[in-house]
């Protein structure tokens, strides 16, 4: 019974020994240099707003004319998806949860070690459906601005717009900033 007593304490020493070299060489590359890290950022940063492109560069239907908004009591307003201490910060930030919940970087671009920031203004009718959406401003990748395109797709139907709004539309724009680290 002793001799197991005594056993024990170099067991574990040989266990922690073993566990520390797995992990040196688990970090060490073959060619015999350290393998550098490689980080993924995927961000939502507060757009500058832009002019909307010409309307056959636009996704989804189109909001209704100017004239038409006086007559039926039609309302709508353009807000940045990070517009903090506006009156509608909780229901951006609902919206920016459940897109920030969906995006990935696209697989196809992360291979290819691409990054940007890609624009997208998005619409949300009263009801919550996506109305439109479209790149304001291009990545200088397709793929970076499917994938932020894509993501906004995936995340709709969005939760009702708050009746206190009084809005038929909110145009939202948000930057998708794909980055990897070094």
């Amino acid at each position: 019974m002793t001799a197991k007593k005594f056993l024990i304490p170099f067991i574990l020493a040989s266990l922690a020994g073993h566990a520390l070299v797995i992990a040196l060489t688990a970090s060490i590359d073959r060619s015999g240099g350290p393998r550098p890290e490689t980080v993924m950022n995927v961000e939502l940063k507060t757009p500058t707003e832009v002019e909307p492109p010409p309307a056959s560069a636009r996704s989804g239907p189109a909001a209704p004319a100017a004239g038409a908004a006086a007559t039926s009591g039609y309302r709508e307003d353009s807000v940045a998806l990070q517009n903090p201490g506006g009156p509608y910060e909780s229901y951006l930030l609902q919206i920016r949860r459940k897109i920030e919940g969906l995006w990935s970087y696209p697989p196809q671009a992360l291979s290819e070690k691409r990054e940007g920031n890609a624009v997208i203004r998005f619409t949300i009718e009263a009801g919550g459906t996506l109305a439109g959406y479209y790149i304001t401003s291009s990545s200088g990748s397709p793929i970076l601005d499917e994938g932020a395109l894509a993501c906004v797709r995936a995340a709709s139907p969005f939760a009702p717009l708050p009746g206190a709004f009084n809005l038929s539309l909110l145009h939202v724009t948000a930057t998708f900033s794909y980055r990897m680290g070094n």
